[in-house]
């Protein structure tokens, strides 16, 4: 709870994961109600709706999961001094 609390762990990435099942059960929803009503068009929302909460939701959790992988590799580079060298110090 400290690291949210600090801002070291981010909360976006979760709430996306869980954002998520919520906007596929709307698309489901949205295509059986057309489909119900007499839309032949109904299908289309489920399968492309689908999709597109699928992608979008993948697009938001890339830039977490990269920025993540960079604080990681950033953790375990040497820090260097102005000249390129590894400073000893550290």
């Amino acid at each position: 709870m400290k690291e949210y609390l600090l801002f070291k762990k981010m909360l976006a990435p979760l709430l996306l994961q869980i954002l998520f099942w919520p906007a596929v059960g709307a698309s489901i929803y949205y295509s059986i109600w057309l489909i119900v009503r007499g839309y032949r068009i109904g299908w289309v929302p489920l399968i492309v709706g689908t999709l597109s909460v699928r992608v979008l939701f993948e697009t938001l959790i890339t830039g977490f999961r990269i920025y993540e992988k960079l604080d990681t590799i950033a953790s375990n580079v040497q820090p260097h001094d102005s000249d390129g060298r590894i400073d000893a110090h550290s």
